[in-house]
């Protein structure tokens, strides 16, 4: 089953068809809302385009996602590649955060889990940062930093869940720029503003376009609208 038909099972869908220079090829909601890009290597995503679609899910309130199966290498099930500050991933990857089931995070450091609430737990079964740096085989200091929000990796992350439960792991975290107004110039539209309710603009009315600009505004929540001109555009 391909990545649009098991989508279709948990939330809204909108494909971007018929046009080449597309900002992302689906637009998704459930819980959440994703602008998601499909590409067969994530050395093909350009900083350019990495910033461009960040614009888009900033704007529209969504985050933005690149599927693929491989970089210079083939890329892990289970982890969270970045590029250009852009979350990638495996399409199954993808399917368990849209669940909401772990998964890891890939960064210079290696492969890593991220953890929640690990001071109450600690806390609420009266262990001190000493005997859980002696369970984990780490220092005090690591204890700390995880206390604080650092990633462990996977070895000492399987411990933690071994020792408080599954409740321990976190889901990685995308921090958006806020942005309320972007040229983007790619379909499905040339130009988003945020207001009480966002809107997306297209200057081009072709049949492909309008129903792109209507698809994907109805899984976003946005207003299409059709401008002929910059001028023709209300940015109060």
């Amino acid at each position: 089953m391909g990545l649009i038909d098991r989508l279709k099972k948990t939330g809204k869908i909108a494909e971007v068809r018929d046009e080449k220079s597309r900002a992302f090829d689906i637009a998704y909601a459930s819980d959440k809302a994703y602008l998601i890009k499909v590409v067969h290597n994530i050395e093909s995503v350009s900083q350019e385009f990495a910033e461009t679609i960040q614009k888009c899910a900033s704007v529209v309130g969504a985050e933005p996602v690149v599927i693929s199966e491989r970089g210079k290498d083939l890329l892990r099930e289970n982890v969270i590649y970045t590029r250009y500050g852009i979350p990638v991933m495996r399409e199954e990857t993808f399917v368990k955060v849209v669940k909401g089931d772990a998964v890891s995070i890939a960064d210079r450091g290696g492969i890593k889990i991220p953890i929640k609430n690990l001071r109450p737990a600690m806390d609420k079964v009266g262990m001190s940062r000493l005997t859980l740096s002696k369970l984990l085989g780490v220092s005090v200091e690591m204890i700390r930093k995880y206390e604080g929000g650092s990633a462990p990796g996977e070895e000492v992350a399987e411990r933690l869940i071994e020792i408080f439960g599954e409740k321990i792991v976190s889901m990685p975290a995308y921090e958006s720029p806020e942005i309320k107004r972007a040229f983007i110039g790619k379909a499905p539209f040339d130009l988003a503003i945020k207001k009480k309710k966002t809107i997306l603009i297209s200057f081009k009315s072709g049949p492909a376009r309008l129903k792109n600009l209507e698809n994907v505004s109805e899984v976003l929540g946005a207003e299409p609208v059709f401008a002929k001109k910059l001028d023709d555009v209300d940015f109060d």
